[in-house]
C-alpha cells in the first residue's frame, strides 16, 4: 500500500531582492536574498510543468540572438522542490525560475486587491468570424508567454501583438566601471520584472488603455506599473529590515527601497537607479513642503511642461510613494517617540525597533497598494487622466472602507496637489467631494417610466424602479461556475484538457457569458434609447429612429450607416464583465458587477473631413479612408451594480459625442501639443518603443 503524503502549502523559490549587482556590493549583498513564497498549485489548476508553465503563464526560454533553446527548469524535480535553484546570473534556469516566481507574485497581489482571478487580454488579430474558436479563445488569452532572454538589447518590454514578456540582455555601457557583470540580464531585475507583470495585468483589465488618447495615457501605464513595482519592494520584511536599520528608519533618502532597477541603471551610464521614487523627498526631509498656493502652481506648471512617458508617469509615483511613506511615518511616530525622545535618524536602532517599523512599512505598503489596485475599477473605459486616478482612489477607498482613523485618504489627496496632480470640475480637493457621483435620476424620467409600468403601485422611491430594472440585468448573468450540464452558455464545471477540474478556465466563461447578456439586454432597451444614450454616454438608436431633439446623427460612429451583412444600428462593445468580491478590515463585504460599455467613432486630422464622417458623407471621405480612419475615437461607460439590491451605484462616463475631448485627442495623437506624433507610438508595440533606453 503507497504512501498518500499530504502536498506542500508553499511553493518557495529563491530570487534576487533587487537584481544581482547587489549581492556583489558589501552593504547590500546580504539584504539581496529572498524567497518568494507561492501557494501550492490547487486540484482545480493545471499542475506546474516544466518551463515553468502552468494555468496563467509559460516560460519559453529561446535565445534568438545565440540561436538557442535553453532547457526548462523542472520546478517539481525533488532536489528543487524546497527553495528551487540557487541565484546565478550564469545558469538560464534560474532566470526562468525568477520570472515565473517575479511574476506569479504580482499576479497574487492583484487578486488579492481585486477579488477575483486576472485575465490577460485577447488577440485582437483574430477573426469574430472563424468558427473554429470558441468563445474564451476570441475574448482571452490563456497564458502569458514570458521569454526571459528575446532580445540582445537594453530592453524589456510587454508585447501587447504577442500578449508576451520579452527581457533582453546586455554588455554593461564602457563607462559603467561600478557593474560587476559582463553581461546585464533584465529578467533578474524583481523591478523590471514586476513593472512589465504589470503592464500585461492592466491591459487585460483595460483593454484600450494602451491606446495614445491623450498625453496621460502612456503615462498612467508608466507610472502604474513602477507603483507596483516599488510597493512590492516593502512585502519582503527580512530585507526590508536590513535596509531600514542602515537608514536609520528612514524612507526620505535615495536607496534600494525607494529606487527601481539599479543595475540596469548603471549598465547604461547612470550613476544612480534607473528611477527614484522621490528624486525630491530628500530635500522635503530637510525642508517639509507648506503646500503654499506658489509651491502647487509651480508643481502644475512642471507636469504641464513634461510629456515624454516615463517623466510625466513619474509625478504620478511621486505622489502615491509620497502618501505612502506619509502614512508610514503616522503609524510609526508613537513608535519612535517611545523608543527614544528627540530620536534623530542614523544613530543606530534597537533590532526590536527595526522589526517594528518593518512590520508597520510592510502593513502600509501593502494597503497602499491594494488602494491603488482597486481604483483600477472605479475609472471611466477610455482617455484615463492623473485626477481621475485620485477620485478613483478616493471613492473605491470609500467603499469598502468605510472608517479612516489614520486618514490615508487626506493623504493621498495631500501628496496628489503636491505634486501637482489636479481634478478639474470638483468644488474642493476635499476627499467627500472627489467621489463620483450616483446616477441622478431625475435626469432620465423615460427610464424609470418604463421601469414603473410594470409594477402593480407606485414606489415611494423613484431608485427602487431602477434597482429593479438592474435586478433584471443580473437575473440574466452568472455568478459563478454551476454544476450543471453547459448546455446553454452556462459555465459547467466540467473537466478540463488535463482531466482536472480547471476553475479559471471556467471564469473565462463566465465573463464570456455575462458580457453577451448585458450587450443583449442593453440592446432591447429601445422604448427609452434617449435616456440610455445620456445615461452611458454612446448613441444607441438608428438614424430613422432618432427624433428630432437637436442632436447631430454622428454616422461616424462604426455601425451607423450598416453594411451587407447588419442593419445600420451604431454598434457598441461590452468590454469586461467581471464580479469582484472584496472584504474590508471591518468584516464588511462588497460585492459588486463591474461592466464597462465602449463605443468607437472614426476620428480624423482633417477637420472638414471629420465633419463629413460626422454626417455620413462617404463620398466625401471615400471608402478607403472611411474603411482606415486616422484613428478611433472612444467613448462609454463604467457601470458599477451592488449585487445585493441590483442598485447602480455609479457611472462613470466619457461621452462618444464629446467633441472638445475629441479635438484634444486629435491634437495629442498630430503632434500638436506634444511636439511630435502619438500616432507613431502606437504601432501594435507601444511599450518596445517607449522601453528602449527605459
Amino acid at each position: 500500500m503507497g504512501t498518500n503524503y499530504p502536498k506542500p502549502a508553499i511553493r518557495r523559490l529563491k530570487v534576487y531582492a533587487f537584481d544581482p549587482q547587489a549581492s556583489v556590493t558589501l552593504s547590500t549583498a546580504m539584504a539581496n536574498d529572498y524567497v518568494i513564497e507561492l501557494p501550492w498549485e490547487e486540484r482545480w489548476e493545471a499542475p506546474l510543468e516544466k518551463g515553468p508553465v502552468n494555468d496563467y503563464v509559460e516560460v519559453i526560454d529561446v535565445d534568438p540572438a545565440a540561436g538557442l533553446f535553453y532547457a526548462p527548469v523542472d520546478l517539481n524535480d525533488p532536489w528543487l522542490r524546497d527553495g528551487g535553484l540557487e541565484p546565478s546570473e550564469g545558469r538560464p534556469q534560474f532566470h526562468q525560475q525568477m520570472v515565473f516566481a517575479v511574476v506569479m507574485r504580482t499576479i497574487r497581489a492583484f487578486e488579492r486587491a481585486l477579488g477575483r482571478v486576472v485575465l490577460w487580454a485577447r488577440d485582437d488579430q483574430l477573426s469574430w468570424r472563424d468558427s473554429t474558436l470558441t468563445p474564451v479563445e476570441r475574448n482571452f488569452t490563456r497564458r502569458l508567454r514570458i521569454y526571459p532572454h528575446a532580445l540582445r538589447e537594453a530592453n524589456a518590454y510587454y508585447s501587447p501583438a504577442k500578449r508576451a514578456l520579452l527581457f533582453g540582455y546586455f554588455k554593461p555601457d564602457e563607462e559603467a566601471a561600478d557593474v560587476q557583470a559582463s553581461w546585464v540580464f533584465t529578467c533578474l531585475s524583481q523591478d523590471i520584472v514586476a513593472h512589465e507583470t504589470t503592464h500585461a495585468i492592466l491591459h487585460g483589465m483595460r483593454q484600450r488603455s494602451i491606446e495614445p488618447s491623450g498625453v496621460d495615457a502612456a503615462a498612467f501605464h508608466e507610472g502604474f506599473a513602477d507603483i507596483v513595482a516599488l510597493l512590492q519592494h516593502f512585502s519582503m520584511t527580512p530585507v526590508v529590515r536590513q535596509l531600514l536599520a542602515a537608514s536609520g528608519g528612514s524612507l526620505r533618502a535615495p536607496g534600494l527601497l525607494t529606487g527601481l532597477a539599479e543595475q540596469f541603471g548603471r549598465a547604461i551610464g547612470r550613476s544612480k537607479s534607473l528611477r527614484y521614487a522621490l528624486e525630491a523627498l530628500g530635500e522635503r526631509a530637510a525642508t517639509p513642503a507648506d503646500g503654499s498656493a506658489a509651491s502647487i502652481v509651480a508643481a502644475i506648471r512642471a507636469l504641464g511642461d513634461t510629456t515624454e512617458p516615463h517623466a510625466r508617469g513619474g509625478f504620478l509615483v511621486a505622489a502615491v510613494f509620497d502618501a505612502f511613506v506619509t502614512i508610514y511615518e503616522r503609524r510609526t511616530e508613537d513608535l519612535l517617540r517611545l523608543a527614544r525622545p528627540g530620536l534623530v535618524p542614523g544613530n543606530g536602532l534597537s533590532p526590536d525597533l527595526v522589526g517594528r517599523l518593518a512590520s508597520e512599512a510592510g502593513t502600509a505598503a501593502d494597503q497602499v497598494l491594494r488602494m491603488c489596485v482597486r481604483a483600477l475599477d472605479y475609472l471611466p473605459p477610455a482617455a484615463v487622466k492623473f485626477g481621475e486616478y485620485l477620485r478613483a482612489i478616493i471613492t473605491a477607498d470609500t467603499d469598502l472602507v468605510r472608517d479612516d482613523p489614520l486618514r490615508y485618504r487626506i493623504a493621498f489627496v495631500e501628496a496628489f496637489k503636491r505634486w501637482g496632480i489636479t481634478v478639474p470640475g470638483c468644488i474642493s480637493m476635499a476627499p467627500d467631494s472627489l467621489l463620483w457621483d450616483p446616477p441622478r435620476l431625475e435626469d432620465y424620467p423615460e427610464i424609470l417610466k418604463h421601469a414603473e409600468a410594470d409594477l402593480p403601485a407606485p414606489l415611494a422611491d423613484p431608485a427602487d424602479a431602477l434597482n429593479m430594472l438592474f435586478t433584471d440585468l443580473l437575473s440574466r448573468l452568472k455568478f459563478g461556475v454551476t454544476f450543471e450540464a453547459g448546455d446553454k452558455g452556462e459555465a459547467a464545471y466540467s473537466r478540463g484538457d488535463n482531466g482536472r477540474r480547471n476553475l479559471r478556465n471556467l471564469a473565462m466563461e463566465v465573463v464570456v457569458h455575462n458580457q453577451r447578456a448585458i450587450h443583449d439586454w442593453l440592446e432591447s432597451r429601445v422604448t427609452d434609447s434617449a435616456d440610455w444614450e445620456r445615461l452611458l454616454g454612446l448613441r444607441l438608436m438608428p438614424l430613422a429612429d432618432r427624433p428630432e431633439d437637436g442632436c447631430s446623427p454622428l454616422l461616424s460612429i462604426e455601425g451607423s450607416l450598416g453594411d451587407r451583412r447588419r442593419k445600420p444600428q451604431p454598434k457598441f462593445e461590452v468590454h469586461s464583465a467581471r464580479i469582484s468580491r472584496r472584504t474590508g478590515p471591518d468584516g464588511f463585504e462588497m460585492h459588486m458587477l463591474i461592466a464597462e460599455i465602449v463605443q468607437r467613432r472614426r476620428g480624423y486630422f482633417d477637420k472638414e473631413e471629420q465633419a463629413a464622417a460626422d454626417r455620413g458623407d462617404k463620398q466625401v471621405i471615400g471608402d478607403t479612408r472611411w474603411a482606415t480612419p486616422d484613428f478611433w475615437f472612444r467613448g462609454g461607460a463604467t457601470l458599477h451594480v451592488d449585487l445585493r439590491d441590483g442598485r447602480l451605484l455609479r457611472i462613470l462616463r466619457k461621452r462618444i459625442d464629446d467633441d472638445e475631448r475629441l479635438e484634444r485627442e486629435r491634437a495629442f495623437r498630430s503632434g500638436e501639443t506634444t511636439g511630435g506624433p502619438a500616432a507613431a507610438l502606437h504601432s501594435g508595440e507601444p511599450f518596445a518603443f517607449i522601453h528602449r533606453g527605459m
